[in-house]
C-alpha cells in the first residue's frame, strides 16, 4: 500500500530538481535524507511555486483502500521506523 518517499525515487528527484534543488548521496542537498516532511522549512522558500512543488513538500500521498472483515491490523507510522523495519 505505501512506499518510501526518498530523494533518489525517480518522481521525488524530479520535483527536487526543479525547485532548485539536487540530490547527492540519496539525500537533498546532500544533507536531508528524506523528499516529504512537515518541517524544515528552508526546503521550502521557492515563492515562485505551490507547496506540493517544493524541494521538501508536506503533501502526503493519500491511497484510498476499502477495508474487509479479512484486515486484522491497520499501520499508521513515521518515516523513521521503516528505516529500522520492512513493510
Amino acid at each position: 500500500m505505501s512506499q518510501d518517499h526518498k530523494p533518489d525515487n525517480t518522481e521525488e528527484m524530479r520535483r527536487i530538481e526543479a525547485a532548485g534543488g539536487f540530490v547527492e548521496e540519496g539525500r537533498v542537498r546532500g544533507i536531508l535524507s528524506l523528499s516529504r516532511a512537515l518541517g524544515d522549512l528552508e526546503y521550502k522558500l521557492n515563492k515562485k511555486i505551490g507547496i506540493e512543488a517544493q524541494m521538501i513538500t508536506c503533501v502526503p500521498e493519500i491511497k484510498k483502500v476499502d477495508m474487509t472483515g479479512d484486515d486484522k491490523f491497520l499501520v499508521i507510522a513515521c518515516d523513521g521506523i521503516w528505516d529500522c523495519l520492512t513493510s
